[in-house]
């Protein structure tokens, strides 16, 4: 987990980050404050790609190079104290345009001022930064929440700037990050350059941060107004883990024989389809595995809470807690930024979907 923050970028009202990482504070503080205590002010550039051709050699046999202009960019992350070399962080197009995260944080203030800073930070090696605003408590399906909005800003080009309503339970601290459509906003600093625009994109912002609060609430409590079936639940588990899809090398070799190929070909073939299976299989396994957990999770959830058991609430908090306490390694940024942005984050997503599809059925 601690790998998952940028060296020790993090600060958290009143508690630290996981295992004790960053800075705490006390006191009530804007964005661009808790930027600056967290040391997240490192910046982006964008820079031409250049393709190298060796070019034969000149008449003193030296190699003559040629270097030619690309239509890509690479993201540069600005060397910090504790990473001292450029960092390339991913590769886009022309038209992607990075936001600095002062300019961001200038952009956020007038909000932290009735949604103080919870928490910021860095993860990986800084291409995603999150802030998170306190958005105050209220009761969700019977129990007491803390209210947050989470404030994303991808700088790989793997995403914009992004908003979700987050309550966290207060009985288990489990997050519930809920990615909804309409609290997603795309920003380019290179468009909003004059006050008028700028006011006029903090006001539609404030519109949508009261909105996703309103409408998260009201659809998550929806969630505990109807009992289900074991049959229901298993469903939402299984549309949430699906089974991976055959690969296509498996299913091209399918129905060939030894007198279709050379021998040689054949051999070969045999030997690595039954590589490419046992892989196949042990995804196969692994997803079941995750199913298991989280029915497992569902009926401890449905003893533990009496009042909301057997609900879509219900099999939604235990998929949810399955993919935050699951152990399992991610391809980038650890389980803290898989479960805030990537497979495990799509998992819960899939979960609420799946849940709140029952409530109308």
């Amino acid at each position: 987990m601690p790998a998952s923050i940028f060296g020790e970028r993090f600060v958290g009202f009143r508690q630290p980050a996981w295992h004790g990482l960053g800075t705490v504070f006390e006191d009530r503080i804007t964005v661009s404050e808790a930027v600056s205590r967290a040391n997240l002010g490192f910046e982006i550039h964008k820079a031409r790609n250049f393709a190298r051709i060796d070019d034969g050699y000149d008449e003193q046999g030296r190699l003559k190079v040629t270097s030619i202009p690309t239509d890509s960019y690479s993201i540069l992350r600005e060397p910090t104290y504790d990473s001292p070399e450029w960092k390339v962080l991913s590769t886009v197009g022309e038209q992607w345009t990075p936001i600095q995260t002062k300019d961001l944080a200038q952009m956020l203030d007038p909000l932290s001022e009735r949604y103080p800073v919870e928490t910021a930070g860095a993860i990986g090696q800084g291409e995603k930064i999150f802030i998170t605003l306190d958005a105050g408590g209220a009761e969700i399906a019977g129990e007491d929440h803390n209210l947050f909005y989470l404030i994303t800003d991808h700088r790989d080009g793997s995403g914009a700037l992004s908003m979700a309503f987050t309550p966290v339970r207060v009985v288990c601290q489990n997050t519930l990050s809920l990615g909804l459509r309409d609290a997603k906003v795309s920003v380019n600093l290179q468009h909003r350059k004059n006050i008028r625009e700028d006011a006029e994109w903090y006001t539609n912002i404030f519109n949508l941060m009261l909105s996703a609060k309103d409408d998260s609430i009201n659809k998550m409590n929806t969630l505990a107004s109807r009992k289900i079936t074991q049959e229901e639940a298993t469903k939402v588990v299984d549309k949430s883990y699906p089974r991976p899809a055959v690969p296509a090398r498996l299913r091209l070799s399918e129905g060939m024989t030894a007198d279709d190929l050379p021998a040689v070909v054949w051999n070969k073939l045999l030997t690595d389809k039954q590589e490419w299976q046992k892989q196949y299989d042990l995804n196969v396994g692994r997803i079941q595995i995750h199913k298991d957990m989280a029915l497992e999770r569902y009926d401890i959830f449905n003893q533990e809470h009496p009042k909301v058991a057997e609900t879509p609430w219900a099999i939604w908090q235990a998929i949810c807690e399955t993919e935050d306490y699951r152990r399992g390694k991610e391809a980038t940024g650890g389980r803290l930024s898989s479960a805030l942005y990537g497979g495990r984050a799509v998992t819960k997503e899939k979960a609420f979907t799946n849940a709140f599809a029952l409530v109308n059925s």
